[in-house]
C-alpha cells in the first residue's frame, strides 16, 4: 500500500507545488525532475504512472513543479533559471531528512535529465541516476525555434520571424514567445551553459530513438553506465496519451535494482498543503481521488469560478493558461477551483478511466466543494476548454443556478458534430506528414524502419473517433441544455481546423433555442492559443465577459 501526498515545498522564497508517492514500508527514494515548459505538462502522466510503479516496490517519488512552471509559485518570465537547480537542491535536501536512511536517486526528462546530472555532481548522498531521452539546452532552444516556425506556419501561412533573427534577439537580452511562454535572454543563455556533466554515480541513459548524441555523452562520462533498450514516442510532445508500459516498468526495476536498501517504516510527514494564496485539496468521487488546487482571494470570495481542463490535460491547462488565469481572478475577489479528472495530472485512476460521463461526476463533486466554501448566493462561473466544455455544457444542462459559461475552443457535441470534423483534422494530420516527408531525416527512418507505422495510422484514422452511445448520451445531455438561460461565451482560435464547424453549430442551437451567448474569434490563434499576444486576447475577453 501507499500514499498520495500533495503539499507546498519552500524553494528560496517561494512555493513549489510537490507530490509524494509513500509505500508503507520504504527502502529508497528517488526525486523525479520535470522538463521545461510545455514538455513538463506532457511529461506528467508519465512521472505518475512511474512513482505508482515504484511505490509498489517500496520506493517513495517526489515530484515537482519547478519555479514558474505547473501550479508552483511565480511567472515564468520573471524567474532566474539558475533558480530551477536550486529547486533541485530543495526537493533533495526535502527528500533526504524526510527519508534519511534509504538511497537516494534522480529521475530526470529532457532538460530535466541535464538538471538532474548537475544535481548528482553537487550531492555526494546520491545512490544513482536514470536520464530519459536527455537533451542539451542547445538543442532544446533549437527545438523550440523550429517548433515557433512552424507554428507561425500553420497560424499565418510563412514564418514571421527566422531562427537567426530569434536567437539575435535572445543574445541582445530580448524575450521571445516560444511555446506560449515568454523565454528571456537570461534563459537562453542558461540553456546554451545547459550540457552534460560527468556522472559520479552508477548511471542509466535511455534515448529512446530521440537525440542519441545527447544521450552518447551523457553515457560516456560515466564508466557505470546501463542503458534501457525501449522505444517510445516523444510522449512530452505528444497530444493524447501514449503507452508507455515497456518504459515504466524497466526504470522502476532498474532503479529498484539500485536502490536495495532494508525496508524502514515509512515516516510520519509534517506537510503544508496551503499557502497565502493557494491550498492544495482532494475530492473522494465513487471513481477515485479528484486531486484540485484552490486559487484564493486575500478576503472573503464574492464569486467562484470552476475550471474544467480538456481531454488529455490537466488542472494547469495548456501552457499554464489556467495557472494564470484562475490566478488573477483571484486577485479579483474570486475563489477558484481548478480539478484534475480521474485518470489525468496527480488525481486516481489510468486514463482508459476517462469518459465525459465520468468527467462530469467530477465535475459535479468540484461544483459541490467551490459552493460550500463559497458565502451564501454567491454566483459560481464555469470556464472550460476543448472536452472540457462538453463537461461544462453537462453541468449546466442540470444546473441551471450557474451564472455564466465561458467556453475556450469548444468541441461539437453529439448531432452538433459535423462528420466533417474528422475530415479536417485528418486532413491537418495528413499535411503534418506530408512537411514530414520534405525532411531527410524522414527518409532515413523510413529506410531503417524507424518510422512506427501502426502510430501514424492511428494518428490519420483513428483520431477523435466515438461510439454511437456517445453520441446518444451526448445527445441527451443537449436535450437538457436547451433550457439553460444564463450567458454563454464561446471563444474559438481563427487557426483552430475544427473551429468553423464548432463556431457556426454552437451558434445555430443557441439562436434556435434562445440561449444569450455571444462568439469571439481571436485572429490566427490554434486550438489551445500557444501565442502571449493571444493569451493575453483570450483572458481580456473572458474578464470582460464575466464582468458585464
Amino acid at each position: 500500500m501507499s500514499t498520495q501526498l500533495a503539499f507546498f515545498l519552500t524553494a528560496d522564497a517561494g512555493a513549489l507545488s510537490a507530490t509524494c508517492f509513500v509505500p508503507d514500508e520504504v527502502r529508497g527514494a528517488v526525486l523525479c525532475i520535470p522538463p521545461l515548459v510545455e514538455e513538463r505538462k506532457g511529461a506528467l502522466p508519465a512521472f505518475v504512472q512511474t512513482a505508482r510503479a515504484l511505490a509498489a516496490q517500496g520506493i517513495a517519488a517526489l515530484l515537482i513543479d519547478l519555479r514558474g512552471c505547473g501550479d508552483s509559485d511565480g511567472a515564468f518570465a520573471e524567474q532566474d533559471p539558475e533558480g530551477f537547480e536550486r529547486d533541485c537542491d530543495a526537493a533533495w535536501s526535502w527528500l533526504a531528512d524526510q527519508f534519511p536512511n534509504v538511497p537516494r536517486a534522480a529521475l530526470g526528462l529532457r532538460c530535466g535529465a541535464l538538471l538532474a546530472l548537475r544535481l548528482a555532481a553537487r550531492r555526494p548522498d546520491m545512490a544513482a541516476c536514470l536520464l530519459w531521452a536527455p537533451v542539451s539546452g542547445p538543442d532544446f532552444i533549437r527545438q523550440l525555434l523550429q517548433r515557433r516556425m512552424v507554428n507561425d506556419m500553420v497560424a499565418y501561412g510563412k514564418a514571421r520571424d527566422g531562427r537567426a533573427g530569434l536567437e539575435a534577439r535572445l543574445r541582445a537580452g530580448g524575450c521571445v514567445d516560444l511555446d506560449g511562454y515568454p523565454v528571456t535572454g537570461a534563459l537562453y543563455a542558461w540553456l546554451h551553459a545547459l550540457t552534460p556533466l560527468p556522472c559520479p554515480v552508477p548511471l542509466c541513459v535511455s534515448s529512446g530513438g530521440h537525440d542519441p548524441r545527447t544521450a552518447e555523452t551523457c553515457a560516456a562520462s560515466n564508466a557505470d553506465t546501463a542503458s534501457l533498450p525501449v522505444r517510445y514516442p516523444p510522449f512530452w510532445n505528444t497530444v493524447g496519451h501514449v503507452d508507455l508500459a515497456a518504459l515504466i516498468t524497466a526504470s522502476a526495476d532498474w532503479l529498484a535494482g539500485c536502490l536495495s536498501g532494508p525496508s524502514v517504516a515509512a515516516p510520519a510527514l509534517a506537510l503544508s498543503a496551503q499557502t497565502a494564496g493557494a491550498e492544495l485539496i482532494t475530492l473522494p468521487t465513487t471513481d477515485g481521488v479528484v486531486r484540485a488546487i484552490l486559487n484564493r482571494p486575500s478576503g472573503a470570495p464574492r464569486t467562484g469560478t470552476l475550471f474544467l481542463h480538456g481531454w488529455s490535460g490537466d488542472r494547469t491547462g495548456p501552457h499554464r493558461l489556467f495557472t494564470c488565469f484562475a490566478r488573477r481572478l483571484a486577485a479579483r475577489g474570486d475563489l477558484c477551483l481548478r480539478p484534475d479528472f480521474i485518470g489525468r495530472g496527480l488525481s486516481d485512476g489510468t486514463a482508459s478511466q476517462a469518459s465525459i460521463a465520468g468527467m462530469a461526476d467530477a465535475a459535479r463533486v468540484a461544483l459541490a466543494e467551490l459552493r460550500a466554501r463559497l458565502p451564501a448566493g454567491a454566483p459560481v462561473r464555469v470556464i472550460a476548454i476543448c472536452s472540457g466544455c462538453k463537461v461544462a455544457v453537462t453541468l449546466a444542462a442540470d444546473d441551471p443556478g450557474i451564472d455564466r459559461l465561458a467556453l475556450w475552443s469548444a468541441e461539437s457535441m453529439g448531432d452538433l458534430r459535423s462528420a466533417a470534423t474528422g475530415l479536417r483534422k485528418t486532413g491537418a494530420m495528413l499535411l503534418t506528414y506530408a512537411r514530414k516527408l520534405t525532411r531527410p531525416e524522414t527518409w532515413r527512418k523510413l529506410i531503417s524502419g524507424k518510422v512506427q507505422a501502426g502510430m501514424v495510422t492511428k494518428a490519420l484514422v483513428k483520431q477523435e473517433t466515438r461510439s454511437a452511445a456517445e453520441a446518444a448520451w451526448e445527445n441527451g445531455v443537449l436535450a437538457r441544455f436547451r433550457a439553460f438561460r444564463r450567458p454563454v461565451l464561446f471563444v474559438f482560435g481563427g487557426s483552430d481546423p475544427d473551429a468553423p464547424g464548432s463556431r457556426a453549430a454552437y451558434e445555430r442551437y443557441c439562436r434556435s433555442h434562445g440561449i444569450p451567448h455571444q462568439t469571439r474569434l481571436i485572429a490566427h490563434a490554434g486550438h489551445s492559443y500557444y501565442g502571449e499576444a493571444w493569451t493575453h486576447e483570450l483572458f481580456e475577453q473572458t474578464l470582460a465577459f464575466l464582468e458585464t
